[in-house]
């Protein structure tokens, strides 16, 4: 039958109670799912008389309209172009993080902030490290040269490239912080650059008490300082500078909106992030300050173990750079640094944790991004590897990291090791340990140890099962297949149970408002073809797929409301057009998540059209596996 889908979208919105009453629209395989913000408003009997609806209900705050496949579709597209505002990119954001606590999203995020700055940090890390390796006095010392005998102009070039990154870095941060909460970025980026400005004092001259560089003090007791290396303060002011912003272009009239709104938010911003923000930071670097020292004269190696847990959670902060003056404390009363050995052994758990994540993940992105980031670690410059692979997906990577950071730390201490600078680590850090066999060789021993065993232990206990999904649809080119004979008998989509139609637990499918249908409460997260035919329909959320052969037309339906997963935890092996064979793979989901996140994973197996068909029965009834009758057809 054909429909006026423009006429429907009308209707729908003038049953549901007007244009004013929808905040949102969306829609999966078979519904088109309305926010509206009084459901008294919608008179169910006017939506159930429009044409091509097929039934109503309202649950998790949607409005759901049951139009079915080929249907629902087209009339989201004309309502959508009737003015009602389409599902935006925050909200999608907002929808994936269903099912995760308050911990985990703010680690996301934080994750989504710091990503776009991973490449930057890879090139510094990569600079940094033939810095320390050609540049450190220990290793010239075997040529018979000192640093006064490198060219002055090779050595700016050296600075330039190993220190633009970090000096900028509360800029790039505060970019990126805006990009992701909304906000403008390249208001992000001033306020940054305005956090690092060259008239206020440099962070790591007033962290060294040689440079005689103190910061300013505003009314006599708030320190004012730049925030190079910073991550904390720049993010701070980039969530609390977006949320501002967004506030003033809702209330600021449009006509003074271009100018007004950067000016507001920059000034304003500026003023909170030198006044309370950093102050507030600053208070905390002291105390983060204090603890170590007292942590580090703990007897039996007991420091090496507080400290080594406990760096990766400081670094979280940004206030890490604090650590520069009891490094340079340490070297000048005593000649030797053993704080190093700590972050040393850190950067060595980090990379091994990175590189389990990276080789075995199954995730484009960070198959890309890990070894670089494990590189990277290596050569001392740990954030790509902490936020870009062992935070963006959970916590258990990085709490065996901060675990084996502990143990390496403790082993340190009794080790009695300890280097003779400080600013490298890792593989450079090597320089620091070559005036003594026994230190080099424990450095040596200690580093390699760590590092296999970081592997090893979150290889086979701790890559998260997110990096384990493949990003794409498989990519192979089918040919024109011949035409699929009529499926006399259904196979069964997975291993699981087998549920009657009447005991699904969602009306649109258990009164057969889409057709005849049986399900099954899976096993294991594979789904599989239930006939030859063609795939005629994919659900963006790869929630559903339909197919279709000899005038038969199948709806596969994997769990009840995933569709708010936005495709999270669903990985995709066919695509729209492409020609299976009972058997195939179709989709992979992860039935922890899908019950993380409060749905149940029951797949429905619909015959659409089953009113053209002169029989459709179900033909099993206990547990089934892949394959097996589930359902009889009669043409």
């Amino acid at each position: 039958m054909n429909y006026d889908y423009a006429k429907i979208a009308k209707e729908v919105i003038q049953a549901v109670g007007g244009s004013e009453n929808i905040k949102s629209a969306a829609h999966c395989a078979t519904r088109l799912r309305l926010i509206v913000a009084d459901r008294s408003l919608a008179d169910d009997k006017k939506v159930g008389e429009i044409d091509a609806v097929k039934g109503t209900f309202f649950t998790a705050g949607q409005y759901q309209i049951i139009f079915g496949t080929g249907h629902v579709n087209r009339v989201y597209e004309q309502i959508t172009q009737l003015g009602i505002a389409e599902t935006t990119a925050s909200e999608a954001k907002e929808a994936k993080m269903d099912g995760k606590n308050q911990l985990q999203k703010a680690i996301r995020t934080f994750g989504d902030v710091f990503v776009p700055v991973i490449p930057a940090l890879v090139a510094t890390g990569l600079f940094l490290g033939l810095k320390g390796a050609l540049l450190n006095n220990n290793f010239l010392a075997l040529f018979g040269m000192t640093n006064a005998d490198i060219p002055q102009a090779f050595q700016v070039l050296v600075e330039v490239l190993s220190g633009t990154t970090f000096a900028f870095l509360p800029a790039i941060v505060c970019w990126s912080t805006f990009r992701v909460f909304g906000g403008s970025p390249v208001l992000g980026l001033i306020l940054g650059l305005m956090l690092v400005n060259g008239a206020l004092p440099n962070a790591y001259s007033v962290a060294d008490p040689s440079s005689g560089v103190t910061p300013l003090l505003l009314f006599g007791f708030i320190p004012i300082v730049g925030y190079q290396g910073s991550i904390l303060p720049a993010f701070v002011a980039g969530v609390i500078g977006s949320k501002l912003e967004k506030k003033l272009r809702k209330t600021v009239p449009a006509v003074f909106d271009f100018m007004i709104t950067p000016f507001l938010v920059l000034f304003i911003m500026l003023i909170l992030s030198l006044l309370i923000i950093g102050p507030l930071l600053h208070a905390l670097e002291n105390v983060l300050l204090v603890i170590v020292e007292y942590a580090l004269g703990l007897p039996l190696g007991i420091g090496g173990l507080i400290v080594g847990f406990f760096w990766s959670i400081i670094t979280l902060t940004g206030v890490h750079h604090i650590f520069n003056m009891l490094e340079i404390s340490l070297l000048a009363s005593t000649g030797f640094n053993p704080f190093n050995a700590i972050l040393c052994m850190c950067g060595f758990s980090s990379a091994g944790v990175c590189l389990a994540i990276s080789i075995k993940a199954k995730k484009k992105e960070i198959r890309a991004i890990g070894p670089s980031a494990t590189v990277s670690a290596l050569l001392g410059i740990g954030e790509p590897a902490l936020f870009g692979v062992i935070l963006r997906y959970g916590m258990k990577p990085f709490l065996l990291s901060c675990s084996i950071n502990g143990i390496a730390g403790m082993i340190a201490m009794l080790l009695g090791m300890k280097g003779t600078g400080n600013g490298i680590t890792t593989i450079p850090g090597m320089l620091l340990y070559i005036y003594s066999p026994y230190q080099l060789i424990m450095y040596v021993i200690l580093a390699l140890s760590v590092f296999i065993v970081a592997f090893c232990l979150c290889w086979f206990f701790a890559v998260p099962p997110e990096v384990m999904e493949t990003d794409t649809a498989v990519k192979k080119e089918v040919s024109t297949p011949a035409p699929a004979p009529f499926p006399n008998v259904l196979g069964a989509v997975a291993k699981g149970t087998f549920v009657p139609m009447e005991k699904i637990p969602d009306p649109t499918f258990s009164q057969g408002v889409l057709g005849i249908c049986c399900g099954i409460e899976p096993e294991t997260g594979k789904v599989y073809a239930p006939m030859d035919g063609t795939i005629s329909q994919l659900a963006d959320t790869l929630h559903a797929i339909g197919i279709e052969a000899a005038g038969v037309e199948l709806l596969i339906h994997v769990g009840i409301d995933t569709v708010a997963m936005k495709g999270d935890g669903f990985s995709s092996h066919v695509k729209e057009g492409q020609a299976v064979k009972k058997g195939d793979l179709l989709l992979t989901m992860d039935l922890e998540k899908i019950k993380a996140a409060g749905h149940p994973a029951t797949i429905m197996v619909i015959v659409t059209n089953s009113d053209d068909l002169s029989s459709v029965e179900a033909s099993a009834s206990s547990r089934l596996m892949p394959g097996d009758p589930l359902m009889c057809l009669k043409a």
